[in-house]
């Protein structure tokens, strides 16, 4: 595991938010995909507020997300909801560069949909940063233990959550790995002892498919603060 350790959670996504800035600076679209949880709402919050609401390069940035559910965008279990309030109500941003996943709308129609807008706007699929959240059962994204199919070269797949059934639109596996850079944030002591258990087993005896998405032909990299890597 390429890992950083922060001393919090905080710490981790100033960083990330220092990097999104660069990012904007190369004057070209550039294509970033978000993760639902409890950690990037920290982000978001941070993006909202001076100095990176106002010095970002906004239109040169595009969002797009690793998964959401299907539901209404004022739900507040919808990913792109969560941002949208926290971060893009507060920032000039043009509505062209939010990729959303439409969670109100039938779930065939909208992979169908969401898939082309994907094939159409990102250069050989090659998302420029995936930042990915972990479940405290290995799962990213919406790609679940015993549930994902790896080898599925579709660029997004209908997901099932496995407890609660509820369904959602995910990037798939190998949509992820082709992105030029990969960034798991997992922050928070809930996570120290799966972390252990990713650093010191090899990928294919793990179910946990955090463990095995890594970008083929990028950069891979887990950034963590002091609780989650308390074991490592």
């Amino acid at each position: 595991m390429n890992t950083k350790i922060f001393p919090t959670a905080q710490n981790a996504v100033e960083k990330i938010a220092q990097e999104l800035k660069a990012y904007s600076e190369q004057d070209r679209p550039v294509h970033i995909s978000l993760s639902g949880g409890s950690t990037p709402k920290l982000l978001f919050k941070t993006l909202a507020t001076e100095p990176f609401n106002t010095e970002i390069q906004w239109q040169n940035l595009h969002f797009w997300w690793g998964d959401d559910r299907m539901v209404e965008p004022n739900d507040p279990e919808s990913n792109y909801g969560e941002v949208q309030k926290l971060l893009f109500d507060h920032i000039q941003i043009p509505a062209e560069n939010i990729h959303r996943i439409r969670g109100e709308e039938n779930v065939e129609q909208e992979l169908a949909r969401f898939s082309q807008e994907l094939t159409a706007c990102v250069p050989n699929l090659a998302f420029d940063w995936i930042i990915l959240g972990m479940g405290n059962d290995g799962h990213t994204a919406s790609l679940f233990p015993h549930q994902t199919d790896f080898n599925d070269q579709n660029v997004a797949v209908i997901a099932k959550h496995p407890e609660t059934g509820q369904i959602r639109i995910s990037k798939t596996a190998s949509l992820i790995e082709k992105a030029k850079r990969i960034t798991y944030l997992v922050t928070g002591k809930a996570k120290a002892e799966i972390l252990k258990e990713i650093q010191d087993t090899p990928a294919e005896q793990l179910p946990y498919p955090a463990a095995k998405i890594k970008a083929k032909n990028g950069e891979t990299e887990w950034y963590l603060d002091s609780e989650a890597a308390a074991n490592l």
